[in-house]
């Protein structure tokens, strides 16, 4: 080779000083000196180098005549480890290349090219090595010079001269010879450059192995200045790269790095692994520059990779995928489980160190990825661009993966979408991208822009131009609809959005495709092992240990161990921290627009409300308020501590329920209205907690927010607002998911009943009730009561039927006839009786939950429930319940393990009579209870008297139900006589639907029909509608047929007379 060869001959390198200051002695003194490259020993390394330094400046110091070209061909030959002279032996191993030019026997730059490019070329460096004959072989090999100098890796030899000039830099900066220093480290990223781009030079070595193992030996921590080096000298490579894209692309060379990056990060890693977080560590490199960060982003981009349109699931594939797919969390349900195997075998402690653990990696995990993405995102608008189109596009492709029909169809879906453990860590980034504006409630958050959604881009570059990057978000449903003029909204086709804006909506987005979904599968495994301990516990019971099946061990063991890793995964605290924070953000930010429309920063709210809302409602999807209630219903039920960090912010979750939960106007759905009253309940301190017990000062635990917050006066009238109306005209739910909504419903009034505010807030809802009872429309409190008696109605009614198939269902197990049946049929019985069982426990559940409530409202509200429009209702069904739980019937629901289905009829005996006792001293409620022909008797409260005993009611309460008996069978004397004389009364004056004497007669304008007004007006607590023609009707409409009602008082007086004359 020569030197004059065209296409060996690169150009130099043109590169800023650099300037990193370490002497000999520093590196010998720097604890990660042993960074240096191919195993090198620092101080050894270091001596011989400054040895020969130091041999050069010394001899320029007393040979003036010695020329400048020897001392640059030393340092040369010192930092490649080559030499032109085959007489060139020092202390310092170096490789001869004879075949270079035999005239010349010195290095200088303008041959240094090709010197370096044949020492790459060289099959085996080794065997061209000079050293001193006087040396022992066997020491030589073990001499790290030695091996440096046959360093046969081309990226390892280049880096590590690169590295030896670095250290001879500070040297010689600021003389003659630091021009050449520099000219070495050029040429070493030349040929480094060459390398990558034409990787067939060298092609029997793994470049990005070699890229890999150097980053990994001088990374270990950033405090080193190896590591500094390392960085510097792969950047200005890529740099380099760029500046000569001919040769090759970024892409084009660093492609097969990420590649094999890839392929060992699939097929040698897990969630547990050290080398993980290396490298993690590795790939933020690619955010250095603009060029690495948008080969990074191509090569994990699904269309760009492959040339094909992507599928949901080929963002998984990825290199961005793959990282975000570590988790504690089953591949598949199938498996392989890492974590928490035979779990019936570890202790509760076990599996909490197991927890501890997981948390610690997947925080570590979630940060190093967030690093990543933040990384990419700063280093410049295209690959800010390229990342939000990235998200963008993985969430639009996953969309279908929140239908129900994936939910519910696990397989074969698993493998057409992205994981849950993918969406999972990628919820922990959205949200920790938030955290500029969600930590301290940032006025920030002013700065979302909530027309975003309805923003529509004509292209790429459109995009890029307005950021807006997330698709079809206009198709999910809104708060409220759109109006009908479009206008309205103020919607400007060239309109700009900020980061602000896309992180909030893209962060809701991945939640709904994350959080919410894996919390739906978390659920409904909760209620699959449920049922399965339930199989198990009947199997031992008929089989015993022995006999169990094998098969429902293992699915009991699977069941658990992946409930267990799934908990581990949702419950990790800086992931429920951080959803916390967004969540009040999102509060906060909710609650303002839904009052005031576009806002600048936090006003004050007050009630009532507009009853106009702000149209802009009409463009922000219910799924930021639907994640918020899933997130706080998850944590009530599984991490309640985590609201101990919230403090006076949980006011925000207060403020945006009651602005919501009560305002139709503000958000249509009534299924989410329901869940917000799910979320107040979540802020009740647990019952075990609100005297006191727990340590520490806390708003959630002592429950604080209830009687503080500056609008808590409005819980009880919002509460009663979104139970009402969950069953109203328009706004209905299914039959059963009604009462799911209001369980909790109950809770909260429980709860806020012992505290005086609300109930007065209560009472003043009755009293205004009471005033306005004959409104168009029924007060909230009157249809409130009403809904209340039917839900107590079915539900106990439900409840007692179900008992009965019970009690049924164990007589047959223990007949004879059970004992004959086949194995098939005796399953099947076992399968019936488990469905009824549980449809018991559920409508038990339910129906103390309402008696409850009824017997609670009458201990201080009394009138309202006595009205004649209430008085018949309710005490009808106190004596239909009452009958069946004390009376002959009670044998019927009399079956084995009552608490197995929270069937508690002593208890409903009890609340039944505590009612009772409570409208007492009402005589229409007395005559109502007498006047009952269908479930009263006068042994009837004697039966009951007699459960009470048992039951420890106290002896001054049993004496006052003694009481209350006797004055109804007084009142009975005299209702005898009234009854004797109403036998004979005409039918006109008797109500078609009721069949009793009408006191004051109404017309109902569309059927002509004539009803008692107190009949109608309970008909249309719950159906407005004319109960004959079905035509809407309000009682404002009904006219009072006063020709018949003088007819009835005439009647009256005339047959009254005559009694008493009798």
């Amino acid at each position: 080779m020569h030197k004059s060869d065209p296409e060996l001959r690169t150009p130099l390198l043109k590169l800023d000083n650099a300037k990193y200051k370490m002497s000999g002695e520093d590196i010998s003194s720097n604890p990660f000196a042993a960074l240096l490259p191919s195993g090198s020993h620092p101080q050894e390394c270091t001596k011989k180098l400054a040895a020969n330094e130091d041999k050069v400046a010394d001899t320029a110091k007393t040979d003036d005549g010695l020329s400048e070209r020897f001392k640059a061909s030393c340092i040369i030959g010192e930092i490649f480890l080559v030499t032109l002279d085959p007489d060139d032996i020092y202390s310092c191993p170096k490789v001869y290349l004879k075949d270079i030019n035999n005239s010349q026997t010195w290095l200088d730059l303008e041959c240094l090219n090709e010197v370096v490019l044949e020492r790459l070329l060289l099959e085996d460096p080794k065997e061209c090595i000079l050293f001193d004959s006087k040396s022992a072989k066997s020491e030589i090999h073990l001499d790290q010079d030695w091996k440096n100098a046959s360093e046969q890796k081309s990226l390892h030899y280049l880096f590590g001269s690169f590295l030896r000039a670095q250290h001879l830099l500070v040297k010689y900066r600021g003389t003659s010879f630091e021009h050449y220093v520099k000219g070495c480290q050029n040429v070493a990223l030349t040929n480094a450059k060459l390398c990558l781009q034409q990787p067939e030079l060298v092609c029997s070595q793994s470049l990005p192995n070699q890229f890999i193992d150097i980053f990994f030996s001088n990374y270990k921590t950033v405090l080193g200045d190896n590591c500094m080096v390392m960085l510097d000298f792969f950047t200005r490579l890529a740099n380099e790269v760029h500046k000569f894209t001919e040769d090759g692309s970024v892409k084009e060379a660093f492609q097969p790095i990420l590649d094999v990056i890839y392929q060992h990060m699939t097929n040698e890693l897990n969630l547990m692994h050290v080398a993980l977080f290396e490298y993690l560590d590795l790939l933020t490199f690619f955010h250095r520059s603009e060029p690495l960060a948008l080969a990074f982003l191509e090569h994990s981009t699904p269309q760009a990779s492959t040339g094909q349109a992507s599928s949901p699931k080929s963002y998984e594939k990825t290199l961005l995928g793959c990282i975000l797919s570590f988790s504690c969390i089953p591949v598949s349900d199938s498996g392989p489980y890492e974590f928490f195997n035979n779990p019936s075998a570890g202790t509760k402690t076990e599996n909490d160190i197991i927890e501890a653990n997981i948390w610690k990696a997947l925080a570590n995990l979630g940060d190093k990825v967030h690093q990543l993405f933040h990384g990419l995102i700063k280093v410049s608008d295209e690959t800010r661009h390229q990342v939000l189109n990235w998200l963008a596009n993985c969430l639009h492709s996953n969309e279908d993966r929140a239908k129900l029909w994936t939910a519910q169809m696990r397989y074969p879906f698993d493998n057409i979408y992205c994981s849950d453990r993918f969406f999972l860590n990628l919820c922990y980034v959205m949200l920790k991208l938030c955290q500029p504006f969600c930590k301290n409630i940032s006025s920030k958050i002013f700065k979302i822009d909530p027309t975003y959604t309805a923003a529509v881009v004509t292209s790429d570059e459109d995009a890029k131009k307005r950021n807006i990057h997330a698709k079809d978000l206009m198709k999910l449903t809104c708060l409220i609809s759109k109006p009908e003029n479009e206008e309205d909204l103020a919607l400007s086709s060239n309109q700009t959005y900020n980061f602000i804006t896309e992180c909030f909506y893209l962060t809701h987005f991945c939640l709904m495709l994350g959080f919410q979904v894996l919390n739906d599968k978390f659920m409904r495994l909760s209620q699959e092992l449920h049922r399965i301990q339930r199989t198990y516990a009947d199997a031992h019971e008929r089989e015993g240990e022995d006999g169990m099946p094998t098969s429902i061990k293992e699915q009991l063991e699977i069941g658990v161990t992946i409930f267990l890793s799934l908990k581990a995964a949702l419950t990790e605290p800086q992931l429920l921290d951080m959803s916390l924070q967004f969540h009040i953000t999102t509060a906060v930010w909710l609650s303002q627009i839904a009052v005031f429309g576009k806002v600048d920063k936090t006003n004050a709210i007050t009630f009532p409300l507009a009853k106009k809302p702000p149209t802009i409602l009409a463009t922000i999807p219910e799924i930021t308020l639907d994640n918020l209630t899933t997130f706080t219903k998850f944590v009530t039920h599984y991490k309640p501590e985590t609201y101990q960090a919230a403090g006076d912010s949980l006011d925000h979750l207060m403020t945006v329920i009651l602005v919501f939960m009560g305002s139709p106007e503000r958000m249509s759905n009534p299924h989410l209205r329901a869940s917000l009253a799910e979320s107040l309940s979540s802020l009740i301190p647990p019952s075990e907690n609100r005297h006191g017990n727990m340590i520490g000062l806390n708003l959630f635990y002592e429950g604080k927010i209830f009687h503080t917050h500056y609008l808590s006066k409005h819980v009880a009238e919002m509460l009663l607002h979104v139970f009402v109306s969950i069953e109203m005209t328009g706004q209905s739910v299914a039959f059963e998911q009604k009462f799911n909504y209001r369980r909790p419903m109950y809770a909260v009034l429980e709860y806020i009943w012992e505290i005086p505010l609300h109930r007065e807030a209560i009472k003043e809802l009755v009293v205004y009730a009471e005033e306005n009872i004959e409104a168009p429309n029924a007060p909230l409190f009157l249809r409130f009561i009403n809904l209340l008696i039917n839900d107590a109605i079915f539900l106990l009614d439900e409840a007692l039927s179900y008992m009965m198939q019970i009690k049924e269902k164990q007589q047959e197990e223990e007949s004879e006839t059970w004992r004959h049946l086949s194995d098939e049929q005796q399953q099947e019985h076992t399968s019936n009786l488990r469905q009824i069982s549980m449809l018991a426990r559920y409508h038990n559940i339910m129906a103390n939950s309402t008696i409850q409530a009824i017997e609670l409202l009458t201990t201080d509200i009394k009138s309202i429930f006595t009205h004649d429009s209430m008085v018949t209702r309710i005490s009808e069904m106190l004596n239909y319940f009452l009958v069946h739980l004390v009376g002959p019937k009670q044998k019927n629901f009399n079956v084995k393990d009552k608490n197995e289905y929270e069937f508690k009829p002593q208890q409903i005996v009890s609340n039944i009579c505590k009612t009772y006792l409570n409208l007492a001293e009402n005589e229409k409620f007395c005559f109502a209870v007498l006047s009952d022909g269908r479930s009263y008797s006068e042994s009837l409260l004697i039966k009951a008297k007699h459960i009470l005993h048992k039951i420890g009611w106290s002896q001054q309460d049993i004496e006052s139900f003694e009481a209350l008996d006797q004055k109804i069978k007084d009142l009975g004397v005299k209702q005898k006589e009234e009854d004797e004389m109403l036998s004979e009364a005409p039918d006109e004056f008797l109500d078609p639907i009721m069949g009793t004497l009408m006191k004051d007669p109404v017309i109902l304008p569309t059927s002509q029909k004539t009803l008692d007004r107190t009949v109608i007006a309970r008909h249309l607590l719950s159906d407005q509608s004319d109960p004959f023609s079905r035509k809407p009707l309000t009682m404002d409409k009904v006219i009072p047929n006063v020709d018949l009602k003088d007819k009835i008082d005439r009647w009256l007086r005339e047959n009254r007379k005559r009694i008493k004359e009798y």
